[in-house]
């Protein structure tokens, strides 16, 4: 096996310094620049929440969500209904957050 190398030039102490010099940048959060937003951090949150927990007894339950509620198989109209209502809710809550910024 060869190795040709070409094309290698040598580089000064200061040039390599001034290549690997620093840039700072600047991180803002956005939580922080909206005024009043402190209670849809807190839904967000309590939903993370919540979905952990919903999560963490299916598992430990081997059973759904539904189902350690007493309802073995949803109807279909309940759930039909239930979605829509979900989708409704989620364009509300998108469309109000869009007018305030």
């Amino acid at each position: 096996m060869i190795l040709v190398v070409t094309g290698v030039t040598k580089r000064t102490y200061n040039q390599r310094k001034h290549e690997h010099k620093s840039s700072s940048i600047s991180i803002r959060c956005e939580q922080s620049t909206k005024e009043g937003g402190g209670l849809d951090v807190w839904l967000g949150r309590f939903a993370m929440v919540g979905f952990a927990i919903a999560i963490t007894i299916e598992v430990a339950t081997g059973r759904g969500l539904l189902e350690n509620i007493g309802l073995v198989t949803p109807l279909p109209t309940l759930a039909l209904a239930v979605t829509g209502l979900v989708g409704v809710l989620t364009a509300f809550f998108i469309f109000q957050s869009a007018s305030r910024d």
